[in-house]
């Protein structure tokens, strides 16, 4: 219990010393850093497998440079701190104790099968890659003191995950059985969505400004309900 609460309060922080953003031929975010493997955890076992698993672990445990074929991100303050606090994940590569670890299930497997006289399965496909779950690398404090080159590859990133088109004008919003379809004037034209249970999904995100979430995941923004036009407020605040 203490070793879980220990993981959980250790934090890895990704700076210019030990980490490097880049894309990747396809403009994919890709990193290079010396961290931490996270720990695995355990199934209870016996003293001398404790002992020896326990060593790994300590071995595991020290920071190396680990390649992350592509990386996400996650800002923890998208609204007060777009720039501070961005979670990095990726799929950490499997050990190559976790690979002899899988053959060795796979063999045994195999040879249960063939001891029962069934018939050869197709495998299920393989990551290729030899990737593990995806996982928390670490924490970007703070944006800016990577480089403009980085600090570019990141923003582009981000840009792309948190795009919000704004609602510049609302021609009209129809409720029917729990549904508002909405048409409406954006700064990327104009878009129709719908809204499962409005009063859930037209939140104040401020006392001014309003974020719209359509049945799909896609988000809308109203940036500033005093500046918003006056017929197009009419039509959605019965919602706020």
């Amino acid at each position: 219990m203490s070793r879980n609460i220990n993981n959980i309060i250790e934090v890895s922080y990704l700076t210019p010393e030990n980490a490097e953003f880049m894309l990747s031929e396809n403009g994919f975010l890709q990193l290079k850093a010396t961290v931490k493997r996270p720990d695995s955890g355990g199934l209870d076992i016996d003293d001398k497998k404790k002992e020896k698993k326990e060593q790994e672990e300590k071995e595991e445990n020290k920071e190396q440079e680990i390649f992350f074929e592509r990386v996400f991100l996650h800002r923890a303050f998208p609204f007060d701190n777009p720039t501070e606090y961005i979670s990095v994940s990726g799929n950490f590569p499997k050990t190559e104790e976790e690979l002899k670890k899988e053959q060795e299930e796979r063999e045994k497997k195999e040879k249960e099968a063939k001891e029962k006289g069934e018939e050869k399965k197709d495998a299920p496909k393989e990551n290729t890659t030899s990737l593990g779950e995806l996982k928390e690398i670490g924490i970007i404090k703070d944006l800016r003191v990577f480089g403009e080159d980085e600090q570019a590859y990141i923003d582009d990133e981000l840009q792309r995950k948190y795009f919000v088109p704004v609602i510049e004008l609302i021609h009209s919003v129809k409720e029917r059985y729990g549904y508002a379809y909405c048409d409406v004037k954006t700064n990327i034209g104009r878009i129709k969505f719908t809204v499962h249970d409005a009063h859930r999904n037209i939140i104040k995100a401020t006392d001014d400004r309003i974020l719209i979430a359509d049945v799909n995941g896609n988000r809308y923004e109203i940036t500033s309900l005093r500046a918003f036009d006056r017929n197009s407020l009419r039509k959605i605040e019965l919602y706020l």
